[in-house]
This record gives structure tokens, sequence and C-alpha cells, in this order.
């Protein structure tokens, strides 16, 4: 390994088969000529054996490694199959809801037209008019009221004829 400083003081390394010293002088040095210092061959045998030795644990994959590295791939792809499969969906219902609300809004519209139509169409003071003058109608007195006591029913049926007292 060589490790030599450059104008911004950061340590550059190379690998080589022997290592070289630079010599720094000052802020704007220029490099001068390396010295080379050899490395001992013992270590340097050593270092390649140790390389070696890690490429071979590591280069290998067994059969059960690749199995689980195949299943684990598999079961992604079908998680982000199955994630696409629900996004589309929700896409789909969210369109189908907002044709649904564009729906009720054009029928609340058409609701409320109609009631206006039949507002205007039933003048309740027409309707007095004419019940009272030419139908004879009248309000009826407290005498002619008959009070009942309210059921826990929501509403009343009468299975007799009222009395006409």
């Amino acid at each position: 390994m060589t490790a030599k400083r450059n104008l911004t003081g950061r340590r550059k390394e190379e690998e080589y088969g022997r290592r070289q010293l630079y010599v720094i002088e000052g802020s704007t040095a220029r490099e001068l000529a390396p010295k080379e210092i050899p490395i001992p061959e013992e270590r340097w045998e050593e270092e390649v054996r140790k390389k070696a030795r890690t490429r071979e644990r590591v280069m290998p994959m067994s059969p059960t490694f690749v199995m689980l590295l195949a299943f684990a791939s598999a079961m992604m792809l079908a998680v982000c199959v199955h994630y696409l499969q629900v996004r589309v969906s929700i896409y789909g219902k969210i369109g189908h809801i907002e044709t649904l609300e564009t729906e009720l809004k054009e029928l609340r519209d058409v609701n409320e037209s109609a009631r206006s139509r039949i507002e205007s169409a039933s003048d309740i003071s027409r309707i007095y008019r004419i019940a009272t003058e030419e139908l004879g109608m009248v309000y009826p007195e407290d005498s002619q009221i008959i009070r009942y006591d309210r059921t826990e029913s929501e509403y009343v049926q009468q299975y007799e004829k009222i009395p006409e007292e």
C-alpha cells in the first residue's frame, strides 16, 4: 500500500507490489521522486494467501442459499404484484365513488327543483281560502278535540270508531 498526500492534505492510497514514500514540503511543494521501501516477502505472501482464503469463503453459494434467495425473490415479486393489484383496485373504486357522487349531486338538484315546483304550486293561503270559502271547512273547537295518551309505539292504530259526542 502506498500513501501520499496531495495538496489538499488527503491521503491517496494505491495498491502496488511495493511501498512508496513521498515527501511534501510546505503548502505548495511539488512531488519529489519517491523512495521505494520493499515489503518483506513473507508478509506479501501472507497477505496474498489471506485474500485468497477470504475469496474462497465468500465465492461459493450453497444450494440452500440459492433456494433461499430464489424463494425470497419470488415472495418479493408476489408482494409487488399484489400491491399493484390493490392499488389499481383502489383507483377503480375512487373513480366509481366520484361517479356516484356526481350522480348524487344531480339527483339532489332534481329533488330540489321538484320541491320548489311543489311549494310554488301549493300556495298555503290559496288552499286555506278554497277550504274555508268554497268547501265551508272550519277549524275544530276545543270540545271537538279528543285527546289520547301516547303508547310506546310511534303511531296509533284505530280499532274502533271514535264516538261522536
